[in-house]
C-alpha cells in the first residue's frame, strides 16, 4: 500500500509503537565482548573492515585469531604481515569452505578485505597515529566524527555510520561496552559526541523490506530483491517515520529493523508469527 493513502495518525501510531517495541527489545544490542579487543588499538578497526558478508561475530572473533597467531596487534606486528589474503583463507577455512558453491564470493570477500586492511595499516602508519589516538580529547559532533572515520581506507559510508552509531549507543547507555569507544574514552577522557538527533538510520534492503512490510507491501514489484526497492524517495520516508519514532536519534531503528529482517523477515516466507514487530505489521495482520 502507498505511504499516500494512510492516515498521518496511522503512521504515528505505528511510530509510537515501534519506539516501545525497541525500548524492551534494545537488550539484543551488546556487540560481541572480547578483551583483545580492548587491548589493542587496531584490534576494533580490524574487526570494523571485516565486518561484511560474513556473520558479525566471525568478523569480531578474527582480531582474537590474529593475536594468538601472531602474539601482538601493535602497528608494527601486523604491518609485518605482506599478504593478509593468505590469513583470511587460513581464518575462513573452517567457517566459510571454498569448494561450495559460494567460493568465488568468498575469493571477493577475501580480496577486498586484505586490500582494505593493508591500506588502512598504511594510512595510520604514514599519519603517525592509531584509530584511538586520531581522536582529540575534546567533544566531537556526530558529522565530525562520521567524516573522520570516512577518511579511513575500507570505512565507506555505512560502516563510518555504524561506528559513529555505535558511540552513541555508548553514550547513551544503551550498550554497556564498545571497544573502540571504550579504548578512546580511557585515553582521552573528555571525549564525547553530540547532536545525536542529527543521526539518520542507513537504508540498505533489510531496513527497506521492514519498512513496507510495516504498511502493507509484502513483495516488491521485482521478485523478491528489495534492493531494487532503494530509492531516494524511499529513503526519505524511512528517515522521517525513524523521527517520528526516536527524534532523540533516528539511527535507533537501525538495529531493530536490520535483527528484525534478517531473522524473522524472509524475502520469501516471513516468519510473522514470531516477528517482535507482528502487532504493528499490516503484513503480519493479514498472515
Amino acid at each position: 500500500m502507498s505511504l499516500k493513502l494512510i492516515e498521518l495518525s496511522k503512521i504515528v501510531e505505528k511510530a509510537k509503537i515501534i519506539a516501545h517495541i525497541w525500548s524492551e527489545w534494545r537488550e539484543h544490542i551488546e556487540p560481541y565482548y572480547d578483551p583483545v579487543l580492548l587491548r589493542f588499538d587496531f584490534a576494533p578497526l580490524i574487526a570494523t573492515i571485516c565486518d561484511e558478508e560474513v556473520r558479525a561475530e566471525v568478523a569480531w572473533r578474527f582480531p582474537s585469531w590474529l593475536y594468538n597467531r601472531l602474539g601482538n596487534l601493535d602497528l608494527e606486528t601486523l604491518l609485518k604481515i605482506k599478504d593478509y589474503r593468505s590469513v583470511l583463507e587460513e581464518y575462513l577455512s573452517g567457517i566459510w569452505p571454498s569448494n561450495n558453491k559460494d567460493g568465488k564470493r568468498k575469493q571477493m570477500y577475501i580480496e577486498r578485505v586484505s586490500k582494505n586492511i593493508a591500506n588502512a595499516l598504511k594510512f595510520f602508519n604514514d599519519k603517525s597515529m592509531t584509530p584511538v589516538t586520531m581522536f582529540e580529547d575534546r567533544e566531537y559532533k556526530v558529522a565530525e566524527v562520521y567524516f573522520m572515520l570516512r577518511a579511513v581506507p575500507g570505512i565507506g559510508p555505512k560502516k563510518a555510520f555504524m561506528i559513529t552509531r555505535d558511540f552513541a549507543y555508548r553514550i547513551i547507555g544503551y550498550t554497556k561496552y564498545h571497544p573502540w569507544f571504550d579504548q578512546v574514552k580511557t585515553k582521552r577522557p573528555k571525549f564525547n559526541v553530540t547532536d545525536l538527533h542529527f543521526l539518520d538510520p542507513p537504508v540498505d534492503s533489510q531496513a527497506v523490506k521492514v519498512f513496507n512490510r510495516l504498511f502493507g507491501r509484502k513483495y516488491p514489484r521485482n521478485g523478491y530483491d528489495w534492493k531494487s526497492e532503494i530509492t531516494p524517495e524511499t529513503v526519505q520516508d524511512i528517515h522521517m517515520f525513524a523521527r517520528l519514532a526516536f527524534p532523540e536519534m533516528p539511527a535507533k531503528i537501525d538495529d531493530l529493523f536490520w535483527n528484525v529482517g534478517r531473522e524473522y523477515c524472509d524475502n520469501k516466507n516471513p516468519n510473522c508469527v514470531k516477528c517482535p514487530l507482528r502487532e504493528v505489521c499490516d503484513v503480519a495482520k493479514r498472515s
